[in-house]
């Protein structure tokens, strides 16, 4: 290596040691974010010649970067003219255009606003004094209001040369296809035209344009410098100003005109000082401070600009991708260029703010000029890479120093400054060195920018609808945060979409099919649609209500009882709802009956199961998760239907400690397998033993032949039939008869829903079948007496017996119909005409408005005659009353519930008396006293309704066998 001087044994080029503190300097800022100084490069001795090659040397690391992405520029001031001018000239280039080219480590192009800022209260302040109006009779209180006015005129900008129309400002990115707004413009414009009827794109097109219009209107008319810019905050902020001001900082985002008019009063005193520096006649003093202020404010905002263009907790991360500092190059920083005032500003603003920035500066300086601008014994140039530890280095060195070389006393002006003092021998060594750009890499920080953020932002609320729209068809109030998890949706054997579970939150059932009950009589108020009063929006409506009342009540005691029904059904069957409609009306008349006076009041949850109970399992894990949530739950009234897995769902109930209070489940089975259980109904044993009474007193043929009618298993869960074509056909068996095909006959649904008998009958119908044991549901009624009508071999006199579904049958209206040559009997559970007190009647008509037709017995209504509103009713009352007794609330005590129940007696109810106290867990035969009614229906005269007769009846409680069951 030619020419070089040894330091540490190692001979060394001014290239070389430029070159790696360069680079040095670069790795401490990527590394460690440590402070950038402004290094000065100049000879050791007075030479023209060695000056310009150290300029040169400047020159030659900034082309090395050229082909880097290292963000540089390259300052090259005026040979003459005023050195203030030429100094504000060079800030003023730094803070507009692009930053060399854009590399890897670049996020954006620099923002400079307070650069921008400061040049327009600068241009407003030159317009002013180069107007032709500007004479010396106008003080400088008016040249500054000027250059105020001249700021509202520019709307806070600085002014621009030639600018395009307003329209054209507009328009252009807008409908220029490269741009990614332009081409969704463009995008949704061709699809508009193509596809949207005229009607739309006359009403589209002018509104956007309207929208447009005023949207620009206001973007060209508006201060971007206003109160919640960064500029105007910075602006009303900054303690630079405050010190020389007289307005102190009060920038607030809640006072917008307090903070504007400091920004106003701020800009006044900037511009006399602006013009202060620019006047000929303003003294020398007194100009020369207002030019050092004019400087000192100018080259704090470019250095403000790039702190925050590299702050590392911006929204957008930019400090964090920005892993390199700006640089900027001097080959020749002189004094009359204004390059030396620009360095030395910046040292001055940097040992008064405590605030650290990025720019890192590499400058040539004259040997002429160093004397007066740096101390006269500056360090020499030391090698970058010494033996020992990097501690010994010049960038080492000064920044150990900085600490203390920015204290006032140490009389060190320019502590930002490092000085590097090349010798002839290093500057004559020629270009030994291969520079190189630095090196720069990506991070992964530069994944977080703009458009992946709208990417992100788009995918999450893509992501958001999917997951929401996901979880709507999951639960009944699904949404994508805060899901009510007690009713979910559930699609049924049929295809029928149905909610199953708890109506907590705003889950309604009705929601759909608000089913109803057709028939009622009007309301002695008038209202002629009296009948939607009984609905289940309504009585859905009705309880929420009531559940409020009783939580507002002050020191209220509660318990809450769940009903599970069947609600919702697919269409055109919402007949088979109307069941658990009656016996929720029953459940919320017993509610306000009590509330109306008992201390511990009733709240009321309503289940649903689905279509014929079909999930009820899912809806008692619902009842089972709530139970767990909420202390006050003591029990369930309902599961009405028997089904293949009620043993199933009254056993999760057992394990969850809740009781259940059965009003329509005819199981012979549940009470002797579950201690919770206690059941309204009797059971399809005891059903088949009563009807056992009207076999024995019908004629003895010679043949005793009957038939067994049972529906075949088809997946609907459903138990009742097998469980009632069991003890029917046993039953049968018993009293001497042979069975039609030697045991219960199947039959199967079509695809309707409706029953076919062809098969089952072709085997029954023999001439010596004298009964009929339909062991099926009140909807196969109908077509079985069609058929038996049509049948040649079972045209002679025929009696049916069947279960207490036929409750449901609706022969008073015709909807049901029996054949000519048939008696039917079948099993009602209650029968309130003759049991119920006046209060269950009274309590309906008061607050569900069911009058039946004077001078009638009101349990002969529809919404009575069947008992399910009565047993519901009764059964709200028992779980009432057992919890009373074991002085339960939402409190707790919820373990003592089932050992109150079995202390239960209640008198004088709807459906008798209410005893438990000989119900007996786990028993292997039946329980006692179980209502139980015989109903005969025959064909009426020519034109008129079926004949019902009450053939004999027990209340409930009453452990007497039926007396008088003659057929």
């Amino acid at each position: 290596m030619r020419g070089g001087t040894a330091f540490g044994g190692m001979p060394t080029t001014a290239e070389y040691e430029v070159d790696a503190l360069f680079k040095d300097l670069v790795d401490q800022f990527s590394q460690a974010r440590l402070p950038m100084p402004v290094v000065v490069l100049h000879a050791e001795e007075a030479d023209t010649g060695l000056d310009q090659a150290v300029a040169d040397l400047v020159t030659a690391v900034q082309e090395a970067q050229e082909g880097g992405g290292l963000p540089h520029r390259l300052v090259a001031g005026p040979a003459g003219g005023d050195p203030h001018r030429n100094a504000i000239g060079i800030l003023d280039g730094l803070s507009k255009g692009a930053w060399a080219k854009r590399g890897p480590s670049w996020y954006r192009h620099y923002a400079f606003p307070r650069s921008r800022l400061v040049a327009a209260i600068e241009g407003a302040a030159q317009h002013v004094l180069t107007t032709p109006d500007a004479g010396a009779d106008r003080t400088l209180d008016d040249q500054v209001e000027a250059v105020l006015t001249r700021l509202r005129d520019l709307h806070w900008r600085p002014q621009q040369g030639t600018a395009r129309s307003d329209w054209a400002q507009t328009l252009s990115p807008l409908l220029n296809s490269g741009t990614l707004i332009g081409a969704f413009v463009l995008a949704g414009l061709t699809t508009l035209l193509t596809q949207a009827h005229w009607e739309v794109v006359a009403g589209v097109v002018p509104a956007s344009f309207l929208l447009l219009m005023v949207t620009g209107w206001v973007r060209r008319n508006t201060a971007p410098l206003s109160w919640l810019g960064q500029a105007s905050h910075w602006f009303a902020t900054t303690t630079f100003l405050a010190a020389s001001g007289r307005q102190a900082a009060a920038w607030s985002i809640w006072r917008p005109r307090r903070s504007w008019d400091v920004t106003q009063a701020r800009a006044r005193e900037v511009a006399g000082e602006i013009i202060k520096a620019q006047l000929a006649g303003t003294p020398s003093e007194e100009r020369d401070r207002s030019q050092q202020f004019h400087l000192q404010l100018r080259t704090l905002a470019l250095l403000e600009d790039l702190r925050s263009a590299h702050r590392a907790w911006a929204p957008d991360l930019r400090g964090r991708k920005r892993r390199i500092p700006p640089v900027v190059f001097m080959p020749k920083a002189g004094t009359v260029n204004g390059g030396l005032k620009v360095l030395s500003a910046i040292s001055d603003v940097r040992s008064r703010r405590s605030e650290q920035d990025p720019l890192l500066v590499l400058a040539g300086v004259a040997q002429a000029d160093v004397p007066a601008w740096l101390e006269a014994e500056s360090p020499g140039p030391e090698p970058v890479h010494p033996a020992g530890p990097r501690r010994g280095g010049p960038y080492e060195n000064w920044v150990s120093n900085l600490r203390v070389r920015q204290a006032p006393s140490r009389g060190r002006a320019l502590a930002w400054t490092l000085p590097v003092r090349l010798t002839r021998l290093q500057l004559n060594a020629g270009n030994t060195t291969g520079l190189t750009a630095v090196a720069v890499r990506r991070t992964a920080w530069f994944l977080w920018s703009r458009w992946t953020l709208l990417a992100v932002l788009v995918l999450a609320a893509c992501a958001g609808l999917l997951r929401s729209e996901q979880l709507s068809h999951q639960y009944c109030e699904g949404r994508l945060l805060g899901s009510n998890h007690d009713a979910v949706w559930r699609v049924d054997q049929g295809g029928t979409r149905e909610c199953i579970g708890l109506a907590t939150g705003g889950v309604s059932f009705a929601t759909g099919h608000d089913i109803r009950l057709n028939g009622l009589k009007p309301g002695q108020g008038g209202d002629d649609q009296a009948g939607a009063a009984l609905s289940l929006g309504t009585l859905e409506t009705d309880i929420r209500q009531e559940n409020d009342r009783v939580a507002a009540l002050p020191d209220v005691r509660y318990i809450t009882i769940v009903y599970a029904g069947s609600f919702t059904t697919a269409t055109g069957q919402e007949s088979r709802a109307l069941n658990s409609l009656k016996e929720l009306a029953g459940v919320h008349l017993a509610q306000l009956r009590n509330n109306a006076g008992d201390p511990l009041k009733i709240k009321i949850l309503v289940a649903n199961g689905g279509q014929d109970l079909y999930f009820q399992t899912e809806m008692v894990d619902r009842i089972v998760g709530a139970a767990s949530r909420d202390r006050s739950i003591v029990g369930v009234v309902g599961l009405g239907r028997d089904a293949t897995d009620s043993d199933q769902a009254v056993g999760l109930l057992q394990q969850a400690g809740l009781a259940v209070v059965d009003t329509e489940n005819s199981s012979t089975t549940l009470a002797q397998r579950h201690v919770n259980y206690f059941g309204l109904s009797a059971t399809d044993q005891e059903e088949a033993a009563a009807l056992r009474k009207i076999v024995d007193g019908l004629p003895q043929p010679a043949a005793r032949l009957a038939a067994v009618l049972t529906r075949r298993p088809n997946n609907d869960h459903d138990q009742y039939s097998s469980e009632q074509a069991k003890y029917g056909a046993a039953m049968l068996r018993g009293a001497g008869f042979q069975l039609a095909g030697g045991g219960p006959l199947e039959y199967g649904l079509t695809d309707s829903g409706d029953p076919d008998y062809q098969d089952a009958l072709r085997k029954a119908c023999l001439p010596d079948l004298s009964v009929i044991y339909l062991a099926g549901r009140s909807d196969d009624v109908n077509q079985l007496m069609k058929l038996l009508s049509s049948e040649p071999g079972c045209g002679q006199k025929l009696t049916v017996l069947t279960g207490d579904d036929l409750t449901k049958a609706q022969f008073g209206t015709g909807r049901t119909t029996i054949a000519p040559q048939a008696t039917l009997y079948y099993i009602a559970l209650t029968v309130p005409a003759v049991t119920a007190s006046p209060d269950l009647a009274a309590t309906a008509a008061s607050e569900l408005r069911i009058t039946p037709a004077p001078n009638t017995n009101p349990y002969e209504d529809d919404v009575f005659s069947d008992g399910a509103l009565a047993l519901a009713y009764d059964a709200t009352a028992a779980l009432h009353e057992g919890a009373s007794r074991a002085g339960t609330s939402q409190h707790g005590s919820l373990a003592a519930v089932l050992a109150g129940l079995r202390a239960v007696d209640l008198t004088n109810r709807a459906t008798g008396t209410i005893d438990f106290r000989e119900t007996q867990p786990l028993t292997t035969g039946t329980e006692p006293g179980h209502g139980i009614n015989i109903i005969r229906v025959k064909p009426g005269p020519a034109g008129k309704p079926p004949q019902i007769d009450l053939v004999c009846h027990r209340a409930a409680g009453d452990t007497r066998d039926l007396q008088g069951c003659r057929p």
